[in-house]
């Protein structure tokens, strides 16, 4: 679990540190002193919880929130906003949680360890719907028929892992369960689906989408990856994509080569 901790209060931090060691010593953790270093760090590095004092240097922490919703990062931390109770009444950019700056450290580690295990921080708000819009575009890159299910499916758990590291790490199965109840189905469903999803982009979809994204050397005869290896590969290359603003928006089944099944392709 990734933590960045912006604070001057260098004794404090220290402090939660140690209870958050004392529960578990899979914390990687970085500690900045002002606004700008959080916010540099951000756009560097991918975080799971961000500890952020209200009062900073250079940029305090409501500018942090400020630029962080203005400019949303693709996958965004869990925020604990550590604020005066006076200061947050009309706080227009919200963070996952706030406490008061007199909070014990105890208190504070705890905040973070039930934060670390939120499925999607505050700030993927922000970035939904663009979010929904980068994985139809790598869907359609990849040609995967919109009358599969599964690739319903698929769009939806990629939308989640894209935007948080913390369901990237889980087993599937939380995720196909997770799915099953969006959908009003069964998480046996979603991954069965998902498999016949997965063997269309293989068997019919894209060439070149395969190519781009699952490298060029895989046989897509021979070579089909777990649902889990697909999800995950697809999940890094939109998060690529995002960094990069390169989508594939001009791959079409007017130019992509594709590959034709002898068999029909089955609709669950």
């Amino acid at each position: 679990m990734r933590l960045l901790i912006a604070t001057m209060n260098v004794k404090q931090a220290d402090h939660v540190l140690a209870f958050l060691y004392m529960q578990s010593l899979s914390w990687d953790v970085s500690v900045v002193m002002d606004g700008e270093a959080v916010i540099d760090c951000l756009s560097q590095e991918s975080y799971d919880l961000l500890l952020l004092h209200s009062c900073l240097p250079k940029i305090d922490g409501f500018g942090v929130l400020s630029e962080l919703w203005t400019n949303p990062l693709v996958c965004p931390p869990r925020i604990l906003y550590l604020s005066e109770p006076e200061m947050t009444n009309d706080l227009k950019y919200k963070p996952d949680c706030i406490v008061p700056i007199t909070a014990s450290a105890e208190q504070i580690a705890q905040l973070l360890e039930i934060l670390a295990k939120k499925p999607l921080p505050m700030l993927a708000a922000a970035t939904s719907p663009e979010v929904a819009h980068a994985v139809n575009l790598f869907l359609d890159a990849l040609l995967i028929r919109s009358d599969l299910k599964g690739r319903k499916y698929a769009a939806w758990m990629l939308a989640q892992l894209v935007q948080s590291s913390v369901i990237e790490h889980q087993p599937i199965k939380l995720l196909y369960a997770s799915c099953a109840k969006a959908h009003c189905t069964t998480a046996a469903a979603v991954e069965r689906c998902l498999r016949i999803a997965v063997e269309n982009v293989f068997t019919q979809g894209s060439m070149i989408g395969i190519e781009q994204f699952f490298g060029a050397t895989i046989d897509p005869e021979r070579g089909k990856p777990t649902n889990r290896a697909f999800l995950i590969q697809a999940m890094h290359q939109i998060r690529i994509g995002w960094q990069s603003h390169s989508w594939p928006s001009t791959l079409s089944p007017n130019n992509s080569e594709i590959h034709q099944s002898p068999a029909a392709p089955t609709t669950v």
